[in-house]
């Protein structure tokens, strides 16, 4: 029986349109496929078709008050009003030798790559291959002041955005770096000012290779801004479409993969409203999604370092944490029409967070990644459901 040899290109485009879970799995079909799914043009492919479209992946990383981090999500079921199951995986990073847990502060996000901040180094880490590299970095490392975000120029060349305002706890001077993953060099990025500062809690994503931030200017005036690793410098992108409310909770996330997704929720009547602008169009912001549900909870109170983070299912349906109110757990809240939601308890017992970041899987290399970065760490395996 003769073999059909489909044409490159072909082979190629039916690939690039299987969920990523699957890909995986077909790296071992045979070397061709391996290379291939491994390429660059492909996962750009792979990504962009699955971030236009609600693929069931979306996972939020969360960080307990110790070591343990963990990759949480909902599966949803076939009847919209069943309440959906919760799904963990565990992506707490073990020293190889000696076997103890690594402390890590934060995690943020870039297409399917996390960077994990740590005291004097960061790793770059894709969960789904198991590809690390590790970053040195400067000791003076503070929690509340010096924020980090992972881009891009291209999909071979990441850079690691780390800055500080000089508005901060400890009064220490402004400072932004700029790290290239690849070959692990950073560079100190002089001429910026700051007048502005960052909201609390940080807002703070990547979008194309491009981070974004929700900041303050010194009237309390909210504005969405990115930084270009070109130019080398922060630039205002567009005011918020709503005043400025420290008592109300907001929140800046990724729509469909090419859109600029703004929240914000009323702490009086628990009102929430999104809105969503393009991020290379220049248009203004166009509301999205209105959910009026008197019962909804405050999805975090006021003062805290936790962000929230939310995503949309099919038909817009907005799924979002949520902090409790004495902050010792945290929620999942799926709405499911315009007077009905459900609460998935995300932890049990009495845990405090210290971090949370939206996580979406993809086939991204890691720069510079060698077998030898495994060696200090061992991966966990196991699996909740």
């Amino acid at each position: 029986m003769m073999s059909l040899k489909l044409p490159y290109d072909l082979e190629e485009e039916i690939l690039s349109r299987v969920p990523w879970k699957f890909l995986a799995k077909l790296r071992c079909v045979c070397k061709l496929w391996n290379s291939l799914i491994l390429e660059e043009r492909l996962n750009k492919k792979n990504l962009s078709f699955h971030m236009h479209s609600y693929s069931g992946e979306h996972r939020f990383i969360l960080k307990d008050s110790g070591p343990t981090i963990s990759a949480v999500g909902i599966e949803e079921q076939k009847n919209v009003v069943d309440p959906p199951s919760l799904i963990v995986q565990d992506f707490t990073l073990i020293k190889a030798q000696p076997c103890n847990p690594i402390r890590v502060y934060k995690t943020v996000h870039c297409d399917g790559l996390l960077l994990c901040v740590m005291d004097n180094q960061l790793l770059v880490r894709n969960p789904l291959l198991k590809e690390t590299t590790w970053i040195k970095c400067g000791s003076d490392f503070h929690e509340l002041d010096d924020a980090y975000s992972l881009g891009y120029l291209s999909h071979c060349d990441y850079r690691i955005l780390r800055f500080r305002c000089a508005s901060n706890s400890r009064n220490r001077p402004s400072r932004v770096e700029v790290c290239e993953v690849a070959s692990k060099t950073w560079k100190v990025i002089d001429n910026i000012s700051f007048d502005w500062f960052l909201s609390v809690p940080l807002s703070i994503l990547s979008l194309r290779g491009t981070p974004y931030c929700i900041s303050l200017r010194e009237d309390h005036r909210a504005f969405v801004q990115s930084y270009d690793f070109y130019k080398e410098r922060f630039q205002p992108i567009d005011d918020l479409p709503f005043s400025y409310d420290e008592m109300n909770p907001i929140a800046l996330e990724i729509y469909k993969g090419d859109r600029l997704s703004v929240l914000e929720q009323c702490h009086k009547i628990r009102k929430i409203c999104i809105w969503v602008k393009h991020w290379l169009m220049l248009t203004s912001w166009t509301k999205l999604v209105v959910v009026d549900i008197p019962e909804f909870p405050l999805i975090y109170p006021r003062l805290t370092l936790l962000s929230t983070n939310y995503y949309f299912v099919k038909n817009n349906r907005l799924v979002i944490t949520c902090n409790d109110t004495d902050m010792k757990g945290l929620s999942i809240i799926r709405v499911i029409n315009d007077k009905e939601f459900q609460v998935i308890k995300a932890n049990e017992g009495e845990c405090r967070f210290s971090f949370l970041c939206s996580y979406v899987p993809s086939l991204a290399r890691v720069p510079g990644f060698s077998k030898q970065d495994t060696s200090r760490i061992r991966w966990r395996k196991r699996r909740f459901n």
